[in-house]
């Protein structure tokens, strides 16, 4: 599904609300202008002292235009603003659904940056379709309605307003758009790099703290900060100048109309009645048109977002699901996996693996850094599909089942799980919603976050997450384990669960994992010994090919 064809079905769905929109714009644009030349009819008209009378109709025009001018900005705001939530539900839900399969295993060890750009995009594709799209629509409209009834009262003033038009909605938007173009990349170049540096920062900040390398944090973090700030600065600076410059330009076009104005009134081509509403006509239209070019300063950067969800949704998916799901065996068996390859741009990570995981195994999966464990943990999963090769859970081949059925029988806790915005009890709850408070206590217990749990003033209630999740690395790695242990699936991959845990309490969490699976099979990938105590079987992924290793050396 592609990004354009999500926006342009949502434009659809919502397509009554945005008619409406639309519609009550032109009205609004429609009596701005009939409110001014008929308010400057008026007003010359009654200096002439004529019958009261006379004055009637046009009295009548002046309230009419008033009134349908204020109902038609009610209806415009309620419309625009339900057709604009409409639209970005849609489209936000599109895009959570592109980014659903991507996020695990499909968008690279960045998916948090990459998360963090594709949600300001929507937000500034939100701002492309409110505050560009529908102003400049009907704001174009509107002055080529007054160009047309100038040009029927002095011909010249149609000229002169079409030109104060074409530089105040073409000229300087494009302009803004341009000159606006590197402050913009520059904001968002700030807040990416900002995210990796609260990401690193909750990830090791307890580490930087004993290492006295905080300060380091402070100062990059101040660094970012002051390059946000200047450019804001220069993005508001020059919004102002395009503000001033459309205000000079639409004062002197107005100062034209009226010389010529002027100049036709003393040859005798216009009557005094008409006199001021060609002037009045170019203050209301201009003023409308005005109030575009300062939004389109990020115009170039909102369709730069607009083309990176495009681009998003042409992302290959990491797994291809089949059309109609086979059955999963009823009974959980053993995952195996027989000569599996996998290759990122160029290099194989994997080459010819087979592996199998039995009922009552606890497999200890080491090697070097960068060698393909993780890769060859979210094959099993089902977060990535091999290039070649095959997996099944027990007499199911991977190929006939969807990843979510796979994720029922294979659970995958990796080394840096999510502390969401929510209580301890509604991290937990994420993996079973029905858990009951016994049971996360339990859970809880068996991750050894029991007395993380005694030390919070509202215990299972207490909040976590934001910008700050109050948890350290190793209990962020412990919390991932509590959640897998409610769920309870009959295989579970746990990535460094120990890691920066002590001793005593890596040897109980192992443990307790090891208890919790006597009937199921676990993969533990880890360098630590203290886990390799309660392993059957080890193996090593070295260079991209598995070889098993004695169990007895690690005891």
């Amino acid at each position: 599904m592609r990004t354009r064809g999500v926006v342009r079905y949502a434009l659809e769905l919502e397509q009554p609300a945005l008619r409406r929109a639309v519609l009550a714009g032109l009205l609004v644009t429609l009596s701005t202008i009939g409110l001014a030349g008929t308010s400057a009819w008026l007003i010359v008209r009654s200096a002439q002292e004529p019958a009261v009378l006379s004055l009637t109709v046009p009295m009548g025009l002046v309230q009419l235009f008033a009134l349908s001018k204020a109902a038609g900005r009610y209806v415009e705001r309620t419309q625009t603003h339900r057709s604009a939530l409409g639209v970005m539900g849609h489209v936000r839900a599109s895009v959570a659904r592109l980014l659903e399969p991507l996020v695990p295993a499909g968008l690279g060890p960045n998916s948090a940056d990459v998360v963090d750009v594709v949600v300001r995009d929507v937000d500034r594709v939100q701002d492309l379709l409110t505050a560009v799209a529908g102003p400049l629509l009907t704001s174009m409209f509107a002055g080529l309605v007054a160009v047309a009834v100038a040009g029927v009262i002095v011909p010249w003033t149609a000229l002169t307003l079409f030109a104060g038009l074409l530089l105040t909605a073409v000229v300087l938007p494009l302009l803004a758009a341009r000159v606006g173009e590197s402050s913009a990349n520059e904001m968002d170049l700030v807040r990416s790099e900002m995210v990796s540096l609260f990401d690193r920062a909750a990830q090791g900040g307890d580490e930087y703290v004993m290492a006295g390398a905080s300060v380091s944090l402070e100062r990059e973090l101040a660094t970012l900060e002051d390059r946000f700030d200047k450019a804001l600065h220069g993005r508001t600076a020059m919004m102002g100048v395009i503000s001033g410059l459309t205000t000079l330009i639409s004062g002197l076009c107005v100062i034209a109309v009226v010389a010529l104005t002027a100049v036709a009134l003393r040859q005798g081509q216009v009557g005094p009645a008409l006199v001021a509403v060609p002037a009045l006509l170019g203050v209301s239209v201009l003023e409308l048109v005005g109030g575009v070019a300062p939004s389109l300063v990020g115009f170039r950067g909102d369709r730069v977002a607009l083309m990176r969800l495009e681009a998003l949704a042409n992302v290959e998916a990491p797994v291809k699901e089949p059309a109609e799901p086979g059955a999963m065996d009823s009974v959980a068996g053993e995952l195996v996996a027989t000569g599996l390859t996998r290759t990122f741009d160029g290099h194989r990570v994997l080459s010819n693996i087979s592996f199998d995981l039995a009922r009552g195994d606890v497999v200890m999966l080491g090697g070097p850094s960068g060698g393909g464990k993780t890769t060859l943990a979210r094959l099993l999963a089902k977060f990535l599909d091999p290039d070649g090769g095959s997996l099944r859970i027990g007499s199911s081949p991977y190929d006939d089942l969807q990843s979510r059925q796979v994720r029922e029988r294979v659970g995958f806790v990796d080394d840096a799980p999510h502390v969401f915005a929510t209580s301890l009890a509604g991290n937990l709850r994420i993996a079973k919603p029905t858990a009951t408070v016994e049971e996360l206590e339990a859970a809880l217990e068996a991750a050894g976050l029991s007395q993380l749990l005694a030390t919070m003033p509202e215990g299972l209630d207490t909040q976590l997450g934001g910008s700050a999740t109050g948890l350290s690395g190793g209990e962020q790695r412990r919390l991932g384990v509590a959640r897998e242990l409610l769920v309870r699936r009959p295989i579970v991959i746990f990535d460094e669960p120990t890691e920066g845990l002590d001793e005593q309490t890596a040897t109980k969490v192992m443990s307790s994992i090891v208890e919790r699976y006597r009937d199921g099979a676990v993969l533990v990938i880890s360098h630590w010994g203290t886990d390799q105590v309660n392993a059957t079987r080890r193996v090593e992924l070295r260079d991209g090919s598995l070889g098993e290793l004695d169990v007895t050396s690690a005891r």
